[in-house]
């Protein structure tokens, strides 16, 4: 059955549709009120002698809505000038009244340049009735310079005296074109030009190729790379090649670059240069660095001088190491007394790998920092007295600056609008924090010579060499257009990344300094082609100082490969930090591989080292992480355009 409703039922329901469509149309008039558009657009030219383009745009604006008033956008390439010489409000019978320049535009009639590219003026105050079809006409006249474009011989007018970013239509265009007799054009043309209707997005471009007969030289455009590129080019270069060549200077005569050779090592040559001092000050000294291997250097000394005595246990999460102290901690200074309280903490004579990570579970744990800051005066303490060279960061520093200072300036010309001088800078903080880490590097490594630097110059040059190639290739063509400010803040910043990259690689040690540690070096070169032997020419109580070189790991490799039947455990041997032995193990004993690269003996079932290097690693803090590890203002190759609009 089908349900007729009441005459009243279809009133109600009528009545509520009007209601829901009455509120929908209140809401979107404000909306449909507020529209934009031209009348006519009539633009009157004349291109100078000097190549400088004199416009005037009468614009007759049609305005209905709240609009505060008109804006015009102008579309400028790199090294073009725009000159505002004013504004007038034309009114119906023809008189003119000029605006005043006044960047708060509180008044109406008022204007000003609100950036670098962008003119607004005010027609009407927000406490005014919106506007409804109210045409209004302006006068704008500015100066353009450099917009030609020379080709060989020719000198090339190509520009948009339109405006194609604007939200509505242009009625009627017209532009009338005057020369000055300089100029003698290679095509006709004509004496108005005329267009229309001009929807949004619709632009009036007219080339003109020309050829000058007067005197002087034309602004204009030359086709190749502008002279601040050609400058910023040559900087780039020539910081390279100083740079680097006073660096390689440099560290030739501090005597950087000398060979690294085992062949002057032998048993004897170890007990005088390097078992006279304790294992882990070798490992800081030679690298510069406390960390890891310190650590197990020094753990494995004071087990092997009986102050604690160690053992591994395999665990189902893998061996790990237990320790006891046996020494008076009363006994221990400095760093030693630093890690056995961090090790042995509350007092406590025993301690595990596992009970040291769930103490410090809650705040983290690193030996290595314990015990850096004495053990780095240790390091330092025995390498020869001498005066360090100097570093000099003025010339860094004043291009980072300046640089910075640039980008910034050109970032708020452009009203904050473009994030390219952001990502440049931030670029160029990463490409720099590359180049402190490859400095560091080559600095710790004193075993590298001249072809490691080399190879680490990569990091410089290449940077260098990309943004000179940018510079040249692209943003010299226009493609990026970036202006003469930005090229300044990208070419400062690259120097800065340059010089502070290369300052990086510097020794920042004495001749006397970086020979003691090429000794420290020629010993790790002893130890390290020793354990590719199936007899090497080693002691078992050398394990600390091996360790300490960091090559804890390839002595387990040589202990595994070629374990014996004798129980053969170093840290029996009772060596001193002399490198004396107070054990019975002649100096002539055969080697036995650190006890076969196991805590007790051959058949112990867990590697010391792992275990220790395990310990040494420390506890992460709850905090830290696990894992570880061109401004264009766009368009065509035409000059002009821009948009217009309000506002």
């Amino acid at each position: 059955m089908v349900r007729i409703p009441a005459p009243g039922s279809r009133r109600v329901t009528r009545a509520l549709l009007l209601a829901v469509l009455g509120a929908l149309l209140a809401q979107s008039a404000p909306q449909a009120q507020r529209q934009l558009s031209w009348d006519a657009l009539e633009v009157t030219a004349r291109l100078g002698a000097d190549g400088v383009l004199d416009v005037t745009e009468l614009q007759t604006l049609v305005f209905s809505g709240d609009w505060n008033g008109g804006e015009r956008t102008f579309n400028l390439r790199p090294r073009q000038r725009l000159d505002l010489v004013g504004v007038e409000r034309v009114e119906p019978g023809g008189r003119r009244v000029a605006l005043r320049e006044d960047g708060s535009l509180d008044d109406v009639d008022d204007y000003a340049m609100t950036d670098a590219r962008t003119l607004r003026w005010r027609s009407r105050l927000p406490s005014d009735p919106p506007f409804a079809g109210t045409r209004i006409t302006y006068a704008i006249r500015y100066r353009l310079s450099r917009i030609l474009r020379r080709d060989d011989e020719r000198y090339v007018l190509d520009h948009d005296f339109a405006f194609p970013d604007r939200v509505g239509a242009i009625d009627r265009f017209t532009l009338q074109l005057d020369l000055d007799p300089a100029w003698r054009p290679l095509t006709a043309i004509a004496e108005r030009y005329e267009a229309g209707p001009l929807p949004p997005g619709r632009s009036y471009v007219l080339t003109v190729p020309m050829q000058f007969t007067g005197t002087g030289t034309p602004a204009a455009d030359e086709g190749r790379p502008p002279p601040e590129i050609v400058r910023a080019v040559q900087a780039i270069f020539a910081l390279l090649v100083v740079s680097i060549g006073w660096l390689v200077v440099r560290e030739h005569r501090l005597g950087r670059f000398e060979h690294v050779s085992a062949d002057a090592v032998n048993r004897e040559w170890v007990r005088e240069h390097l078992l006279s001092h304790p294992a882990e000050v070798v490992g800081a000294a030679w690298d510069e660095t406390v960390g890891p291997d310190e650590v197990v250097a020094l753990l494995a000394r004071l087990q092997a001088e009986g102050k604690v005595a160690g053992e591994v246990l395999t665990l189902s999460k893998g061996d790990v190491l237990a320790l006891e102290l046996k020494a008076d901690r009363a006994s221990l200074d400095g760093y030693e007394r630093a890690l056995v309280d961090g090790l042995f903490f509350d007092g406590r004579t025993k301690t595990t790998t596992e009970a040291v990570q769930a103490h410090y579970n809650d705040k983290g744990f690193s030996p290595a920092e314990v015990i850096a800051t004495g053990l780095k005066a240790r390091a330092q303490a025995i390498l020869p007295p001498g005066d360090a060279p100097r570093v000099w960061p003025w010339l860094s520093l004043a291009c980072f600056a300046a640089g910075t200072g640039s980008l910034i300036k050109e970032w708020v010309s452009n009203g904050a609008g473009s994030s390219a001088p952001g990502v440049i800078l931030f670029i160029a903080l990463m490409l720099a924090v590359l180049g402190q880490i490859t400095g560091h590097l080559f600095r710790r490594r004193i075993d590298w010579g001249l072809r490691a630097l080399a190879a680490l110059l990569l990091v410089p040059v290449s940077i260098g060499a990309a943004v000179a190639w940018l510079l040249w290739t692209r943003v010299g063509a226009g493609a990026p257009e970036w202006s003469v400010l930005m090229v300044a803040g990208v070419t400062l910043i690259t120097l800065w990344v340059v010089n502070t990259s290369v300052n990086a690689l510097k020794s920042r040690q004495h001749p006397g300094a970086i020979a003691f540690r090429k000794r420290l070096a020629a010993a790790r070169a002893y130890f390290a082609r020793e354990l590719t032997r199936d007899e090497p020419a080693l002691r078992d109580d050398w394990y600390p100082w091996i360790a300490a070189l960091g090559l804890a790991k390839a002595a387990d490799r040589w202990s595994v490969a070629h374990a014996r039947d004798t129980d053969r455990s170093w840290h029996h041997t009772g060596a001193s930090p002399s490198g004396g032995s107070s054990g019975s193990r002649s100096g002539d004993a055969p080697f036995g591989g650190f006890g076969a690269g196991r805590s007790g003996g051959a058949g112990a079932t867990g590697s010391w080292a792992a275990a220790a290097s395990g310990l040494a690693a420390g506890v992460a803090s709850p905090g830290s992480s696990s894992d570880g590890g061109g401004s264009s203002s766009g368009g065509g190759g035409s000059s002009g355009g821009g948009g217009g609009g309000g506002w």
